[in-house]
């Protein structure tokens, strides 16, 4: 079964820089459908649409990391994660609505295919959610068909409003080098669980232990599971590394230097003495997944400004009475 796509869509949100928008509270003015929990401009927004992307994100949390964490408390004016996750998805939502909200203004629509490929995923949905609280609730098939069809659309606009970003990126901006290397600690740890540095005496007795290993290394016939035998952490046995990567800019300049086939001198970087092995200079199909990489973020910075200045323009009201009455998470803040 598909995960609803507001899933995928949230990262965007959260991590892009999208900030969330000051929460704009019930107008007493305001004329609210029955069970609007939320107005976007003109449009208003059923509550059971806010029940499928809570119960959604609910069991996304919970796979990962179980069902009590709702109530661990991640800000100093005691929030907890469940206030925190619920008022992040309200942001979610109106992102969706607005993103929809420009699809006319670029001429972006939903084909009959994709229509019909939304009914399938939506009547799919829906017979995942037999015997749950939210369709006693009122959760339907013509519900959760919304949510996709509006999380299809605001993807398409996505699309549609970036095409034309620069693609433009360089071998030598996004090249990536295939090394190996060997670690060895540079200190130790003590009886109390801190660091203690070697004497010289000692560092310098690891340098000669990596020289001699470097030689060995040199007239192996498999580097690799030669490094892997040697190294003291196997997360630094197979890297692959770019201009930007590392923080040590003298470390990144020498290896940059390296080509196909060749040992780096002994450095220290950090925790380690290494010696790094080039594999290859120039991965092709890492070079590739990276330029790719490179260019979602132009598209997703560029479509950030875009949202920000959408966002700032609509105007966003939340029917407090009914937004804060919904709760899906499995803890509330009374059982404590």
């Amino acid at each position: 079964m598909k995960r609803l796509l507001i899933l995928l869509l949230i990262p965007l949100l959260l991590t892009g820089g999208c900030g969330f928008g000051k929460r704009e509270e019930k107008n007493d003015g305001t004329k609210w459908a029955q069970g609007a929990m939320l107005r976007v401009g003109d449009l208003q927004i059923d509550y059971r649409e806010g029940l499928v992307y809570l119960d959604a994100t609910r069991k996304d949390y919970e796979r990962y990391y179980g069902t009590d964490i709702w109530n661990y408390r991640i800000k100093s004016n005691g929030d907890t994660l469940g206030i925190t996750v619920k008022e992040q998805v309200l942001e979610a939502i109106i992102y969706v609505k607005i993103v929809c909200s420009m699809a006319d203004g670029l001429n972006v629509y939903l084909s009959d295919d994709e229509l019909k490929d939304v009914d399938l995923q939506a009547e799919e949905y829906v017979k995942s959610l037999e015997g749950s609280e939210i369709l006693k609730m009122g959760v339907n098939t013509d519900v959760v068909r919304r949510i996709y069809s509006d999380n299809l659309l605001a993807r398409k606009v996505f699309e549609r409003a970036t095409l034309n970003i620069d693609t433009n990126i360089s071998n030598e901006t996004a090249g990536q080098h295939h090394f190996y290397s060997i670690a060895v600690r540079n200190s130790k740890i003590g009886p109390d669980g801190e660091r203690v540095d070697y004497s010289e005496a000692e560092r310098e007795a690891i340098r000669e232990q990596l020289r001699e290993i470097k030689e060995s290394w040199e007239n192996s016939s498999d580097m690799y599971s030669f490094a892997k035998t040697k190294t003291e952490d196997l997360s630094m046995l197979d890297l692959m590394i770019g201009i930007g990567d590392l923080e040590d800019k003298n470390l990144e300049a020498a290896l940059m230097k390296l080509r196909d086939g060749a040992f780096s001198d002994i450095v220290e970087s950090g925790n380690f003495f290494y010696v790094f092995y080039c594999r290859t200079a120039f991965d092709v199909d890492a070079t590739q997944e990276k330029k790719e990489e490179m260019i979602e973020k132009r598209r997703e910075e560029a479509f950030e400004a875009l949202y920000e200045g959408w966002r700032e323009a609509t105007d966003v009201e939340v029917n407090s009475e009914i937004w804060d009455s919904i709760d899906v998470f499995t803890v509330k803040i009374g059982d404590e």
